[in-house]
């Protein structure tokens, strides 16, 4: 959707900048001090290649990035109006929420914090209800451009 360049932000679930913020702060202290000081449950990375875990956490990263910016680019520097579904959005209907929740798991992936993966399961189900909640707007806005849309674009899995 992109009638304004920022119209999107006033059909959100109202607090949804404060929680997403409160996660992403939840998130990196469990993950820094699991990870790197109290190490109780990253046992499983003694048993892992360091390289592999850096080089797939980072084709994460890289991934995740590639997601946030392209969404970013097709909603925000364009003039077209109406339901977005041009570039990365024709590919996947939540390239933002995908990007953050791929940015979580790269680093996951370099550490394998098991307790960081328990507060990104909680990113991810709170995300998908941000996700619904959003889509249910842009049906009631859009109607059948919008069921079209749904239909050929997945929600989570790029096509």
């Amino acid at each position: 959707m992109n009638d304004h360049k920022h119209e999107h932000l006033a059909g959100e679930r109202p607090g949804s900048h404060t929680n997403q913020t409160i996660l992403m702060v939840v998130f990196f202290i469990v993950w820094i001090v699991d990870s790197f000081f109290l190490r109780y449950t990253t046992f499983l990375f003694d048993w892992s290649f360091v390289w592999a875990n850096i080089i797939l956490g980072l084709i994460v990263l890289g991934i995740s990035v590639y997601f946030m910016d392209a969404s970013h680019k097709d909603l925000f520097d364009t003039e077209e109006q109406g339901l977005a579904t041009r570039g990365v959005f024709a590919r996947v209907r939540n390239p933002m929420y995908l990007g953050t929740v791929l940015f979580y798991l790269g680093l996951i992936v370099f550490t394998e914090s098991l307790a960081a993966l328990v507060v990104w399961l909680v990113t991810c189900v709170y995300y998908n209800m941000l996700a619904n909640y959003e889509e249910k707007m842009l049906f009631e806005k859009f109607g059948d451009t919008f069921l079209e849309y749904k239909k050929t674009v997945r929600k989570w899995i790029p096509v």
